[in-house]
């Protein structure tokens, strides 16, 4: 091959290197270190009892619910979301109830992605603002803000999968239903984003509050595909 067209050549694979995406290895979140996550708390509601181990997270939810958080390293483009999990227990949900609905708002888990965004805290705001929300806008990086958290949720009703909607008790929570969990057991969430967005921190929700219910939650894996 003359001089001239090996430096073509190499020209080409060059820009065809520079052209195409690096695929980013999915982020395993770290499920076996309790330092790793902010354990937050409701007023007047009982907290549920959280554990770590070799095999990952536990939660044992008695009439309770609290938030969990994980921030991550720093802000991660995310396009998939894929959990593996069991639980055992109940979720005393009635026949005729609507989950979701006041007074049945309970849920075995929504996994949150805490969404980067422009919204922030005034002076004001952050002094009335209740403990959760202060929190949420702590995670984002100095000198930017807070979309909203938009929970991936499992359900106990088949005709609510696939519902979207914005929680009424404020505009910062959105849920989507992704997962039916119909009976105790082993189950799988894995869902792909309708677009990329940049996460700040995960949210995990688990909670029997409402219904007074008794259930145990085990996380096995949470894997954010960038």
């Amino acid at each position: 091959m003359r001089t001239h067209q090996f430096i073509a050549v190499a020209v080409l694979l060059v820009s065809i290197a520079a052209a195409t995406p690096v695929q980013a290895e999915p982020l395993s979140v770290p499920l076996n270190d309790a330092p790793r996550w902010e354990a937050l708390a409701f007023r007047k509601i009982p907290a549920n009892e959280v554990s770590f181990g070799p095999e990952g997270m536990t939660l044992e939810i008695n009439g309770s619910a609290s938030p969990l958080v994980h921030a991550l390293a720093a802000p991660t483009t995310v396009s998939r979301v894929r959990v593996r999990g069991s639980w055992n227990g109940a979720l005393a949900l009635p026949e005729d109830a609507v989950q979701g609905d006041k007074g049945f708002d309970d849920f075995v888990l929504k996994l949150g992605l805490v969404e980067s965004g422009d919204q922030t805290l005034n002076w004001f705001q952050r002094k009335v603002a209740a403990p959760w929300i202060r929190s949420l806008f702590e995670l984002a990086p100095k000198g930017s803000g807070v979309r909203r958290i938009h929970f991936l949720s499992t359900t106990m009703q088949d005709a609510q999968r696939g519902q979207s909607r914005v929680h009424p008790l404020s505009d910062l929570l959105y849920e989507t239903r992704v997962t039916l969990l119909d009976a105790p057991g082993a189950f799988e969430m894995d869902v792909t984003l309708p677009e990329p967005v940049e996460v700040l921190a995960l949210w995990i929700s688990s909670d029997g509050d409402d219904t007074d219910s008794t259930f145990t939650l085990h996380l096995d894996e949470i894997t954010l595909h960038q």
